[in-house]
């Protein structure tokens, strides 16, 4: 299977770097995409003293340095390219 070309990303609702995370939307040149969480690493310890536990778990995370359109783009561009693409597709969460 080819890998997929990102066609655009974009930050739904729009990114709040002081957040650390939020959701994002990828299209697929072509048609298709996906949506998936994206946040700064330091987020996971954040998300586990809110729920006041030892872990944490939930749907796939993209985990980047900072939340800006630069190194996001980066980052879902080597998914995309990383094993034609299967880590862009398992992130793979579309809503309808």
């Amino acid at each position: 299977m080819p890998a997929p070309k990102v066609a655009s990303i974009a930050f739904t609702p729009p990114a709040d770097a002081s957040s650390g995370d939020c959701e994002l939307a990828v299209s697929f040149e072509g048609g298709g995409g996906s949506t998936f969480k994206v946040a700064t690493y330091d987020r996971a310890e954040a998300w586990m003293t809110e729920a006041r536990s030892q872990a944490w778990w939930s749907e796939p995370v993209l985990f980047v340095s900072r939340l800006d359109p630069e190194t996001v783009r980066a980052a879902v561009e080597a998914m995309a390219a990383e094993m034609g693409g299967y880590w862009l597709r398992y992130y793979h969460r579309r809503k309808k």
